[in-house]
C-alpha cells in the first residue's frame, strides 16, 4: 500500500504535465488529469493532498476549478501553473484559496520547494483540525460529566429537602402543611415579580423548609393553643437561627439559609433575629415573609378562625412598607397572584 502523500496534476498540455510528474514521482503518489472536469472526477473518488493545476484550460479554467475544489475539498492545497503573462491572475487567485503559483517554464527545485511547502501547510492544518476535534471531544465529555454531576447533586438536594420536610411533619403536622403552602405561594410570587426560573425553584425549595428550625423548639410551646408568654415567645424566636445551623452543614442547601434565617425580618427593620430592614433582607426572604404571613392569616388555628381574603388583603395593604416589601405586596393587590 502506497502511504505517500497524494498529488494530482491537472494540465491540458502533455509536456508540462509529464515534466511535473517526473519531478515529483519519486517522493509522492502522483495522478494526472487532462482537464479540470476530469480532475474533479478523480478527486470525487480518491482523496488528494495537493493539486498542481494550470490556469488556462478549455471547458473549465483553473480559477473556476480552484473555487470548485475549495468548495468540495477545502483541506486540499492548490498550486497554480501560469505563464508570465497571466501572473497577475495567479496572484489574484490567492484570495480564492490557492496556496501559491509556479511560473512556466518552471525549475525543478522551485517545484519541489513550493510543493513541499504546500504539503507542510496541509499537514499543519490537519494537525490543528485534529487537535480542535480532540478538544471538542474533551469539552463534550466534560460537559457530560458536569451534567451528570449536576443531576446527582439535584437528586441529593431533593432527597435532603424531602427528608427535612418529613422531619418537620414528624414534629408538627401544621408546620408541615403550612410550609408546603408557603412554598407554592412563594413560587407564584417569585414568578410574578420576574425572578429567573432557576432562582424561583431555589426559593420554592427554601420556602418548603423555612421553618425547619422549629424541630428544635419544645412541643408544648410549638403546639400551644393560647397566647405565648414572653419567655415562650423568646424561645420561638430562636427557630430561624436553629434552622440555619441545621442546614449550614449541607453545602448544596446554602441558598436556603437566607430564607430560613431571615423569614421573620420586617421591611421596617423591627423583625428578628437581626433586625434587618429593606433591601438588607435578601429578596428570597422578603418573598417568603409575605407568603408566610398570608398563609398564617388564611389558616384556622385553635385560638382564632381563618381570615377572609378581603381581611388578608387589608392587612397586606395596611402593613406594606412596614412589615412587608411594597413591591411584593403590589403583585398581590394588582391581581397578578391569586390567593384562592
Amino acid at each position: 500500500m502506497d502511504n505517500r502523500e497524494k498529488i494530482l496534476i491537472i494540465d491540458d498540455e502533455l509536456a508540462p504535465r509529464e515534466s511535473i510528474r517526473m519531478i515529483l514521482k519519486d517522493q509522492y503518489a502522483i495522478s494526472t488529469a487532462e482537464g479540470a472536469l476530469e480532475g474533479l472526477d478523480i478527486m470525487s473518488r480518491n482523496s488528494v493532498n495537493l493539486v498542481v493545476m494550470d490556469i488556462k484550460m478549455p471547458k473549465m479554467d483553473g480559477i473556476t476549478a480552484l473555487q470548485e475544489i475549495k468548495k468540495r475539498h477545502p483541506d486540499t492545497e492548490v498550486i497554480l501553473l501560469t505563464a508570465y503573462a497571466s501572473l497577475e491572475t495567479a496572484r489574484d487567485a490567492i484570495r480564492f484559496g490557492a496556496f501559491d503559483y509556479l511560473i512556466k517554464p518552471f525549475d525543478k527545485d522551485d517545484v519541489l520547494s513550493v510543493v513541499g511547502k504546500g504539503l507542510a501547510k496541509r499537514r499543519a492544518n490537519t494537525g490543528l483540525k485534529l487537535e480542535r476535534d480532540i478538544l471538542l471531544d474533551r469539552a463534550s465529555y466534560l460537559e457530560e460529566q458536569v451534567n451528570n454531576a449536576r443531576s446527582n447533586i439535584m437528586t441529593c438536594y431533593e432527597g435532603t429537602v424531602n427528608a427535612l420536610i418529613l422531619t418537620i411533619d414528624a414534629k408538627d403536622h401544621y408546620t408541615y402543611d403550612h410550609s408546603n403552602r408557603v412554598a407554592r405561594l412563594s413560587y407564584s410570587l417569585a414568578k410574578a415579580i420576574g425572578v429567573p426560573d432557576k432562582t424561583v425553584k431555589e426559593i420554592e425549595n427554601a420556602a418548603s423548609i423555612h421553618d425547619i428550625g422549629k424541630i428544635g423548639i419544645e412541643e408544648n410551646i410549638l403546639k400551644k393553643n393560647g397566647k405565648l408568654t414572653p419567655d415562650e415567645y423568646t424561645e420561638i424566636k430562636k427557630h430561624p437561627a436553629i434552622g440555619a445551623r441545621i442546614v449550614q452543614s449541607v453545602p448544596f442547601l446554602e441558598d436556603a439559609i437566607p430564607v430560613i434565617l431571615y423569614h421573620h425580618e420586617r421591611f421596617d427593620g423591627k423583625g428578628y433575629p437581626e433586625g434587618r430592614g429593606g433591601e438588607e433582607i435578601p429578596l428570597a426572604a422578603r418573598i417568603v415573609v409575605v407568603a408566610d404571613a398570608i398563609d398564617a392569616m388564611m389558616s384556622a388555628r385553635p385560638y382564632r378562625d381563618a381570615l377572609t381574603i378581603k381581611k388578608v388583603l387589608d392587612e397586606l395593604r395596611d402593613n406594606t412598607g412596614t412589615q412587608f416589601d411594597p413591591g411584593i405586596v403590589d403583585v398581590i393587590l394588582n391581581g397578578s397572584v391569586s390567593l384562592l
